[in-house]
């Protein structure tokens, strides 16, 4: 690193260029890097770490470009990031015939691109070293690089993100290349660095707009250098790359959606301000220091290397800088403004770092290294450097072998496990964003809610759970719905996964007698969830909703075992859990004396069912909980009506309940307690063949699908994106070398006669 003291006169112009690659011994050095950082990323790539959301919709979204042109995952147009990513996905997964593939594996093969590029981003850092310790000995030069790319490489927070099709390393290596030109063309004029620079800025920012604070660096740095006319140069690139960017918006008015561009673009800038806080960790209830602390064992080197580069950009700063120091500093500036916002204002994301560390690592190592130099003493010196590397390298191997070699794909077993175990009708509740399984189960409905009590009361019982979702904030579950879960159902299997901190697939079982759960309102009354998997139920509608009521609701008759059907006496019949309900036309539905009959099976007697006695009906009530769940508040004529007489006493069975039988039912109720309900004589009197259903009433009918939020569709076609691509691409090449042939022809024109 090359600095002057405050008063130190400024250096010759030979002086202030940072020097060039080193050559093949460098070159080796940053292959080297690249190798090692091959197998950190791709080793055990397609089990860890977990998937997310993102990279779930945008391999998604990738398969749909690859497979019609179509940039969506949904139904509508996706404008939150540009499409230059989606693209190279999409031609990468067409390349490898992933396109119709399942999505687990569509995801793993885009891990292999993603992976492939922060190899090359590490090995363009590695170059950026070069560029930036002219003044080091060529052993000392070798050294730095190949420390910064194996530090780089082995970063927890780069090898998190690079380990995942998301956009940020596609974004990494185009921003990194983008400054390797900058740096490259220092000295090149306009019609050089305008063009070459201004058209990577805007591929840059048409992979990922975030990166604009990297691409500022150029114009820092010459306005750290109070260079007028380079301030020019570089400010003109940045603009070249931005009228390149122009085709994102310029795409969404070729669909005709520019307002919803707008609009998205608005709330995007809105978060980016922090005005919205719905991502990251600067959300309400969310603690920066609390998710710090939370990801310290598995990013603590990260943040040490943010820390020190923070301390060096300080140190820089009280420096005068000439140079390749010069160009370290405007790097720092633009990376640690970025950071500072972000941290104190805006939507602070965990995979931002990934741009700021860069700067960092190299920031840090440098100025370690220029820290070292003043030590005079050579052994203590190489002593202190290599001790520091080894503790930060053999740091970061040890999180790498206890993050990356063990199988970390809870997500991916979880819905394979849902899969190949649970009808594809099944609607399943997560916590945090449902999307991440949605397109992992097609056809299963996965839905979300706050409480467990919520998600029984629509007949949702499988459940997959996350302490860390919870926890962070993300969806709508809460604390109180994993703790009913966890109180109520039963552990079908878990996964280690440190992404979440654990993924647990939980059944909790479905009562029939639950007075609220598991129904859905239709015109006319109720329809009633059967299943565990809520593929199934059936319909109970008048007249059989009045006489379910009347009898005191589903919590005493429990829930329908059937359709509504016509009997063979001209009457309708429903079969319940408690009872068969039967309806003359235009009549309530009551209980059909079915229990005298029943009484003579074998069956009655084995569900320790109570016997039936000839007797008088008054003198039978005499269990004051049973008395008054028949009468109901009304006279004994009304109740005969709904239930028919006793004809049993009040008898206490083995199982610990009092059970009394009347013509249409069997009331319970466990001793000591005051909770009635009528025993299973429905399902009894179905399976002894006492009444028998048609086929079309006993087989369940599709349960009603839940409330979704679907938008209208949108045209989302990404050809006229490619196409206007293609000719701006044609245009900023060839207008470049149209302005230098009519300079060109310009000098050459002769003078006028005079």
């Amino acid at each position: 690193m090359t600095t002057t003291s405050p008063r130190a006169a400024p250096a010759s112009a030979a002086a202030t260029r940072p020097a060039p690659s080193r050559g093949r011994g460098e070159m080796a050095v940053v292959l080297g890097g690249a190798v090692v950082a091959g197998i950190a990323l791709l080793t055990g790539i397609a089990t860890s770490p977990d998937t997310q959301y993102d990279e779930v919709v945008y391999t998604r979204a990738a398969q749909q470009v690859a497979q019609s042109w179509h940039l969506t995952w949904s139904n509508t147009a996706f404008f939150v990031h540009p499409p230059l990513s989606f693209l190279a996905q999409a031609g990468w997964l067409r390349l490898l015939g992933m396109q119709d593939a399942p999505l687990d594996q569509a995801i793993v093969a885009a891990r292999v691109l993603t992976a492939a590029a922060a190899v090359f981003a590490v090995l363009l850092l590695g170059l950026l070293t070069a560029y930036l310790a002219p003044a080091a000995s060529r052993t000392r030069g070798l050294v730095l690089v190949g420390l910064v790319v194996g530090i780089a490489a082995l970063d927890p927070v780069m090898l998190r993100y690079g380990r995942l099709a998301l956009i940020e390393p596609l974004a990494l290596i185009a921003a990194m290349l983008t400054l390797c030109l900058a740096i490259r063309l220092r000295d090149a004029g306009a019609v050089v660095y305008v063009p070459v620079v201004g058209l990577a800025t805007g591929l840059t920012l048409l992979t990922k707009e975030v990166t604009a604070f990297c691409l500022f660096t150029p114009v820092v740095h010459a306005l750290l250098s109070r260079d007028r006319r380079r301030i020019g140069v570089t400010a003109g690139g940045f603009a070249w790359g931005l009228g390149l960017w122009l085709l994102f918006p310029l795409w969404a008015y070729a669909l005709g959606l520019s307002t919803d561009f707008i609009d998205v673009k608005f709330a995007t800038f809105e978060r980016l301000l922090g005005l919205v806080q719905i991502t990251g960790w600067n959300r309400p209830g969310v603690s920066f220091a609390s998710a710090v602390v939370a990801q310290l064992g598995a990013y603590a080197t990260s943040y040490v290397f943010l820390a020190l580069g923070g301390i060096a950009l300080l140190w820089l700063m009280t420096r005068a800088v000439v140079g390749a120091a010069r160009w370290l500093l405007a790097w720092l500036v633009t990376s640690y403004a970025f950071a500072a916002y972000m941290v104190l204002f805006g939507t602070l994301n965990e995979q931002f770092f990934v741009y700021i560390l860069p700067a960092a690592i190299v920031g840090t190592v440098l100025a370690a290294d220029a820290a070292l130099t003043r030590v005079r003493a050579p052994r203590a010196r190489g002593v202190v450097a290599v001790v520091a590397a080894v503790v930060v390298l053999g740091t970061s191997a040890t999180g790498w072998v206890r993050l990356y070699t063990t199988d970390n794909a809870a997500i991916f077993a979880i819905t394979a496990l849902i899969r190949d175990t649970v009808p594809a009708c099944a609607t399943i509740s997560v916590t945090g964003d449902p999307d991440r399984f949605s397109y992992l189960l097609p056809g299963t409905r996965v839905a979300t809610f706050a409480t467990g009590e919520g998600a029984q009361a629509h007949g949702v019982h499988l459940f997959v759970l996350s302490d860390k979702d919870v926890a962070s904030g993300y969806g709508d579950a809460t604390a109180g719905l994993v703790r009913f879960v966890r109180a109520h159902g039963t552990l079908v299997t878990r996964h280690d996964t440190f992404t979440y901190d654990g993924l647990e697939l939980w059944r909790t079982p479905v009562d029939p007698y639950a007075p609220l759960a598991d129904s859905e309102p239709v015109p006319g009354g109720t329809f009633v969830v059967t299943d565990a998997d809520r593929c199934g139920g059936f319909a109970v509608v008048d007249p059989f909703a009045a006489g379910v009521a009347a009898l005191g609701g589903k919590g005493v008759v429990g829930a329908p075992v059937s359709g509504s059907f016509p009997t063979a006496s001209g009457t309708t019949a429903q079969i319940f859990t408690g009872a068969v309900l039967t309806a003359e036309p235009g009549a309530p539905a009551t209980a059909a004396p079915v229990v005298p009959r029943l009484a003579t099976t074998a069956a009655y007697r084995a569900a320790q069912l109570p016997p039936v006695t000839l007797g008088d009906p008054a003198g039978l009530l005499t269990d004051p909980a049973i008395t008054a769940a028949y009468l109901r508040g009304g006279d004994a004529a009304a109740a005969r009506a709904r239930l028919g007489d006793p004809v049993g006493p009040p008898t206490p069975m083995p199982d610990g309940q009092v059970r009394q039988a009347f013509a249409g039912g069997v009331l319970e109720h466990p001793a000591g307690a005051d909770g009635v309900r009528l025993a299973a004589i429905g399902t009894l009197a179905r399976d002894a063949g006492l009444i028998t259903p048609p086929a079309a009433a006993a087989g369940p009918q599709a349960a009603p699908p839940l409330d979704a939020d679907i938008q209208p569709g949108q045209p989302t076609s990404v050809r006229p994106f490619v196409v206007a691509l293609l000719a701006g691409l044609a245009l900023y090449l060839a207008l470049p070398v149209l302005v230098v042939e009519i300079a060109r022809l310009v000098r050459r024109r002769p003078a006028r006669a005079r």
